[in-house]
């Protein structure tokens, strides 16, 4: 309910303590994903956000040094998809089994940003690995 979601989005903002400039952006993905899949739930683990309904379909990571030879964003987004995404956010898509791509993404800093496809490839993962509309 509510309060467990405040409890993790808290959890969440403070594995981003120390990129101050990607919390809105990453509160503002927390916060829309719960807002269009209310069973969506948000793990955070040492090395990642996840979320999940109920698998893991995708999950934000703050990366530490930079990304090849682009400054280093303050939170990369990972989708879990049957394809490589074409789109200038995408930093690499790997194959990690036969036809499951981790696309890593560079989440903009400003969640108005967001173009709007992010919400059509999220969407796009949640079926893909939770078969749900």
């Amino acid at each position: 309910g509510a309060v467990m979601d405040l409890e993790a989005l808290r959890l969440a903002e403070a594995f981003f303590a120390q990129k101050p400039q990607a919390l809105p952006s990453v509160r503002a993905f927390l916060l829309g994903a719960l807002e269009r899949w209310p069973e969506t739930e948000i793990v955070t683990q040492k090395s990642q956000v996840g979320l999940r309904d109920p698998r893991p379909y995708c999950a934000l990571t703050a990366p530490g040094k930079r990304v090849k030879g682009r400054p280093t964003p303050g939170a990369l987004l990972s989708l879990f998809l049957p394809r490589p995404l074409e789109t200038d956010l995408l930093l690499m898509a790997v194959e990690a089994y036969p036809g499951r791509f981790t696309n890593h993404l560079i989440l903009p800093e400003a969640p108005e940003a967001f173009p709007p496809s992010l919400w059509d490839w999220t969407g796009e993962a949640r079926r893909f690995r939770c078969g749900k509309d």
